[in-house]
């Protein structure tokens, strides 16, 4: 969005010179891209894989920052010739507060089990690029690290893709577990398996008629598969992985021990959700 009157900050990755056009034309008061407010980049990061990816979530930091320096500038001038007082925020705040990730966008943790640490990483990778990115991040930040994965894909997502892009990485199908969400868009495990039948040897549950909802899905498959990914994790000393659609994620999230908050029955009910793997408000904090 441009406004008039009011700086624009982009990033490296967008056409500069179509944008900085509209600025003018929106008759915005400047058009900044980060090295302008940073200084000169020192070195690109890179993710190496199959494919070479910028760390985008290096790139998002770095416009963060670039964003609260603007915003200082914005507010000092705005403030220049009145009485009040600017609050600066120090660099080393703006440094701290840009490395905080969104929950399962690679979320690192540690996972206490028998009194041995378990490396537990979260992340919504749901598409063949998104998994392509996330194998490239494990590759460069835990090379050496063996993985066991749990997995569970959106309906609407190619299936058989996805989870061959998985199996390359992991080698083992024995390595992969395959989970279902209680959501109604959420891929079955019959779905998974008829897609990609070499998945047959990996770890999952044949969902028996109590155990599925109204929608046919297994409400107890995910917490079955990363309790039993969490136990092998622990006693192959191998870290775990947790990915792919959302809808999985507040049951991994809770089997893990992490308590957040969830609307109640009567809001999820207005709001059409009627389901709390539907919801996407992850917070931080543990069970005692």
């Amino acid at each position: 969005i441009i406004k008039e009157g009011r700086p624009v900050l982009v990033g490296n990755n967008v056409p500069f010179e179509t944008l900085k056009q509209c600025a003018e034309e929106k008759k915005a008061s400047q058009i900044y891209q980060c090295e302008d407010l940073l200084g000169p980049e020192e070195e690109q990061i890179m993710i190496e894989g199959k494919e070479t990816f910028e760390d985008y979530d290096a790139e998002n930091s770095k416009i963060s920052k670039a964003g609260l320096i603007l915003l200082q500038f914005h507010l000092a001038e705005q403030t220049f010739e009145t009485d009040k007082t600017l609050k600066i925020i120090l660099p080393d705040t703006i440094d701290a507060g840009v490395k905080i990730r969104p929950p399962c966008r690679f979320e690192e943790m540690d996972i206490k089990v028998d009194e041995k640490n378990v490396r537990v990483i979260l992340d919504v990778a749901h598409n063949p690029q998104a998994i392509d990115y996330l194998i490239a991040k494990l590759r460069a930040n835990y090379p050496t690290a063996n993985q066991r994965i749990v997995v569970g894909m959106s309906a609407d997502k190619d299936l058989k893709y996805c989870t061959n892009i998985l199996l390359d990485y992991v080698s083992d199908p024995s390595k992969l577990h395959l989970v279902e969400a209680s959501h109604p868009r959420a891929a079955s495990i019959s779905s998974i398996l008829e897609a990609n039948p070499k998945l047959s040897d990996s770890h999952y549950e044949v969902p028996q008629a109590d155990d599925l909802n109204k929608d046919g899905r297994d409400v107890s498959s995910v917490s079955t598969q990363v309790q039993k990914a969490l136990k092998l994790a622990t006693e192959n000393n191998e870290m775990l992985v947790v990915c792919g659609s959302v809808f999985i994620m507040a049951d991994a999230r809770e089997t893990l021990g992490i308590v957040e908050p969830r609307d109640s029955a009567v809001i999820a009910e207005v709001a059409g959700a009627g389901m709390r793997n539907s919801q996407e408000n992850f917070s931080d904090s543990k069970k005692n």
